[in-house]
Order: structure tokens, then C-alpha cells, then sequence
């Protein structure tokens, strides 16, 4: 029975966060009798020899490799990852001809045919892949040309692209959770690594630059509250991982079901602290308090800008008045919470982003991180809205930038409020 090795690409290291989606891949390997083990390049050292002496050492017959962004998503300093992503798939290529290379990840299944083109990997699974990697290695075993299998994506013999769109299973509940060992190097489980959950899939807002229902459908799949809390506890208590994100798109929609997950952490006693993403807009008192009961130590807020012109461009479902509640309700809770903005959206101005910068520091806002531009990424509003750019084109970092706002004058607006306050960050 052929082994598997699965490689995280990502090497983003502030902070070096934990390959949730390989992990869930690795179990799901291992729950069908495969031998897998993990290889995480946040950990190593990018270079042919280090990644050659693994190969040599393991011995694959198939490497997985999970993309899990195109690029930096950094306007002022673009960095794309296709060409460290081309050269692992180069290192193996050059180790084992025969070794069959499989592409995942959410990065990968935004673009699917353009990285299997620019790389030269022989297949790809589009979407949550776990059930399918298993079927796809099967059927290689059996000699065959593969076929059915959810989200593979391959050019075959005579030239033609051949895929199978992904399923979308309502059940997330399975009999195995991600993996948190497995690793062929040894990996820094709590110093180095910020760990994380899923507590579901698919996204049901309309954010104009979000891909997130593209990537994973817009019917919510939930996981139950109890399955998430025992993943949890056998964290904490199996692997002593005791602090963790969930990195759901938005952890509170729906509201009842985050809640029911702060009841069940409460429940169980839970010893750990984590943080979350949150839209303003399903936030109440109440549940500000389950959150801290519950062990949450921070919260961050997607708000994107403060302007309503701004929220109502970005389709967003809250304005400056839901704002200004959360910044009130976290602070009768003692809670610590911070603000993500993107600034240069269609209609964004002089005058909107002044707005924006003002209403922060009104608020005394401690925290923000502030991107500049909006990555144009496929299946988006902002996709048609720029004039649906060639999918080629889109695999290398692409911008928006208001056509009445610079980077520049951005970069000068925002430098004074920079100045006053240290922990607001522009990049």
C-alpha cells in the first residue's frame, strides 16, 4: 500500500500558523489504514536539500501538497508564492519522476487549473478533499484512470482538462479530528505554532471581496458544538494545546450556534484560551459574556472601514451604528477586541477613510490592522466590478485601489493616527 506524504507550502512565519487543512487530510489518510506523515515548511528550511533528505528518508509514492494562499496579500510589498510552490514541486519531480504530486488547499482551489498548469503537478482536489484523496489513491493503487472523484481536477492522456466539481457534505461531523501529530520533523506545538479550529463550512454574506463562499459554498455546514468542544479538550488535554484560534470566516453566524459552543466550553471546563473572527452585526451582550466565561482572550472585528458609504460598497450588513455597540458591549465584558480594515475599497475617498480613522480613535480603539488595496480574487464582486480579469493573470497578486484615493495619499492619511497610536498597524 503506497505511503503519502503531505507537505504544508506555507511559510509565513507571524506567527507560523498550525496546517488545519493538510491535518484534516492526514486523518482522514490515516482513518483509511494509509501511512501519511506531514511535512510543515514553516518549520524547515526552505531549500531543495532539506526537503530531498525527507523524501529519502520516508520514501513517498504520492506527495499532497496544500497551498494555502497565492500570495502575501501585501499591495505595497506583493510577494507571490507561485514560484516557492513550482519549486517544491520541482525538488520532488527531480527525487522520483514516478512519485505522483497532488495540489490542494484553499489557495490552490481558488485558481485550480492555472497552478496544475504553471507548476506541473499531476492532479488536483478542489475543495474539502478528505474523502477524496483517499478515493483518488485508491483508484491510482487499482491502475486506474481516475475518475468521479469529488473536486479532482487532471490533464489527461489526450490533452483535455478533466474535473468533477466538489460535493459540499452537510455532515462535518466525523469519527477522526484533524491530526495534531504526525509530523516527520519535530514541531513546536505551543511556543512557535498558533493552533485552530473549524466549527464550520460555507458562508452565507455577500462581502464583495470575499471568496469564502466560493471556496466553501454559501449554505452554513455546522459542526456540532459537542464535537467541537471535545476536539478541544483532547488539545488541551492530549497534545497540552492550550491556546487556539477558531478560524471560521465569521465564528458568530449563526449567533445561536457560536453560543452553543461557548455553553459546551463552560460546560466541560475547558482549559484554554482562544480568540476568534466576529461581524459586528450578530453581537449582544450575552454573548459577550459567554466569550469571556468560555475562555476567549480576544476577538477581532471585520469591520473593513467605519464610513457607511464604505460598508454599503463592501455589502456589508452592518453600519457605524453596530460599530459603536461592539466597541461598548466588549469593554462591559472586559473583553479585548481589535478591528481589520480595508482601505481603498470602490468608493473609498479622502474623505471616507478620515471618517474611518477618526471614529477609531473617538472610539479609542487599542488595536487595528489595516491592509491597503483589495486582492481581486475569482468568483468575487470585485472580480466583475475590475472588469473579470484572465484567471492567468490573477494567480500572480492583483489589486483595487480606489480610483479616488493613491496609495500614497492613503499611506499619508493614515500615517499621523499610526503615529498616536502604536498598536494600529497599515501594511
Amino acid at each position: 500500500m503506497g505511503r503519502v506524504l503531505l507537505i504544508s507550502a506555507n511559510t509565513e512565519k507571524r506567527p507560523p500558523v498550525f496546517p488545519l487543512g493538510l491535518s484534516y487530510i492526514h486523518a482522514a489518510l490515516t482513518a483509511a489504514g494509509r501511512e501519511a506523515g506531514m511535512l510543515d515548511m514553516t518549520q524547515l528550511e526552505y531549500t531543495r536539500e532539506a526537503v530531498t533528505s525527507y523524501l529519502d528518508d520516508y520514501a513517498p509514492d504520492y506527495i499532497g501538497l496544500s497551498i494555502r494562499n497565492l500570495d502575501n496579500c501585501c499591495m505595497q510589498y506583493p510577494r507571490s508564492f507561485v514560484e516557492q510552490t513550482s519549486s517544491l514541486v520541482s525538488w520532488v519531480r527531480q527525487w522520483n519522476p514516478a512519485a505522483a504530486v497532488i495540489l490542494g488547499g484553499a489557495g490552490f482551489s481558488l485558481l485550480p487549473q492555472q497552478w496544475l498548469q504553471e507548476t506541473g503537478a499531476d492532479y488536483g482536489i478542489v475543495g474539502d478533499g478528505c474523502s477524496s484523496i483517499v478515493e483518488l489513491i485508491d483508484q491510482l493503487e487499482a491502475g486506474k484512470t481516475p475518475a468521479s472523484v469529488s473536486g479532482l481536477m487532471f490533464r489527461a492522456a489526450d490533452g483535455e482538462w478533466r474535473f468533477w466539481p466538489p460535493d459540499a457534505p452537510e455532515q462535518l461531523d466525523q469519527a477522526y479530528f484533524p491530526s495534531r501529530s504526525g509530523f516527520l520533523h519535530s514541531y513546536d506545538a505551543e511556543g512557535k505554532v498558533r493552533h485552530n479550529v473549524l466549527t464550520k463550512r460555507g458562508c452565507a454574506l455577500s462581502c464583495t471581496y470575499c471568496a469564502y463562499p466560493s471556496l466553501e459554498g454559501r449554505n452554513v455546514r455546522l459542526r456540532s458544538p459537542q464535537a467541537v468542544a471535545e476536539e478541544v479538550e483532547q488539545m488541551a488535554l492530549v497534545h497540552g494545546i492550550r491556546s487556539f484560534d477558531f478560524v471560521d470566516s465569521v465564528f458568530n453566524f449563526p449567533l445561536e450556534h457560536a453560543e452553543d459552543i461557548c455553553r459546551e466550553l463552560i460546560l466541560r471546563a475547558a482549559p484554554v484560551s482562544w480568540g476568534c473572527f466576529l461581524n459586528p452585526r450578530f453581537f449582544t451582550a450575552e454573548f459577550a459574556r459567554l466569550l469571556k466565561q468560555s475562555g476567549c482572550t480576544e476577538v477581532e472585528f471585520g469591520i473593513d472601514s467605519g464610513s457607511d458609504i464604505c460598508l454599503r460598497s463592501f455589502k456589508k450588513n452592518f453600519r457605524q451604528g453596530e460599530i459603536r455597540t461592539v466597541v461598548q458591549l466588549c469593554r462591559e465584558a472586559n473583553l479585548t477586541f481589535s478591528f481589520c480594515l480595508l482601505i481603498g475599497g470602490p468608493e473609498e475617498t479622502l474623505e471616507t477613510l478620515t471618517e474611518t480613522l477618526e471614529l477609531m480613535e473617538e472610539l479609542a480603539v487599542q488595536r487595528i490592522f489595516g491592509l491597503f488595496g483589495i486582492r481581486i480574487l475569482p468568483s468575487t464582486d470585485m472580480y466583475s466590478y475590475t472588469g473579470s480579469p484572465e484567471p492567468d493573470e490573477l494567480l500572480h497578486p492583483k489589486f483595487f485601489m480606489s480610483p479616488e484615493l493613491s496609495l500614497e495619499q492613503a499611506n499619508r492619511i493614515c500615517r499621523p493616527y499610526r503615529e498616536r497610536n502604536p498598536d494600529w498597524m497599515f501594511i
